[in-house]
């Protein structure tokens, strides 16, 4: 136990000078990438996992909600084959804000939770097979555009 403790202090004290949020947010995105790494974890395969993405059979993100910056959490609302979204649970006075805030994870890039805006998905998306369908949709709607009926986000079913 004693052995335990002291790798947990030598690796604790590489947060040390930083705001506890941005430690919360690295340990997530610390989760995801031991997710995807196989044992025994070495520097070549989290490197590569980091440059290369991930390949269509694993989800983008496995544990469905992520830790904003500002510490408001953001909750997956729904998915394709190779985008995740998640919407901003908000807290305090911006509660009552008419603005839903929308985020988005791809499988090219999974660990950045990214602002759902025009251009930073078709930044994520460059050169990626995706691309097309996407620019197609983004000239005929809004990238935050629902459909009516099931309030689902129409970007998910492309």
């Amino acid at each position: 136990m004693k052995n335990e403790n002291y790798s947990l202090y030598k690796i604790m004290q590489h947060f040390e000078g930083m705001q506890k949020i941005e430690v919360f947010d690295l340990l997530h995105k610390m989760e995801i990438l031991l997710f995807y790494t196989s044992s025994p974890i070495t520097k070549d395969s989290i490197i590569q996992i980091i440059n290369s993405g991930l390949d269509g059979s694993r989800d983008v993100d496995p544990f469905q909600f992520t830790v904003l910056p500002n510490g408001n959490f953001c909750e997956f609302i729904g998915s394709n084959d190779w985008l995740h979204i998640y919407q901003e649970n908000k807290r305090g006075w911006m509660k009552w804000s008419p603005f839903t805030t929308y985020y988005f994870k791809t499988k090219y890039a999974p660990l950045e939770l990214l602002p759902l805006t025009k251009k930073k998905l078709l930044e994520n998306l460059e050169n990626t097979p995706e691309v097309s369908k996407v620019v197609i949709f983004l000239k005929q709607h809004r990238v935050s555009k629902k459909n009516k009926k099931t309030d689902r986000l129409l970007l998910l079913d492309l």
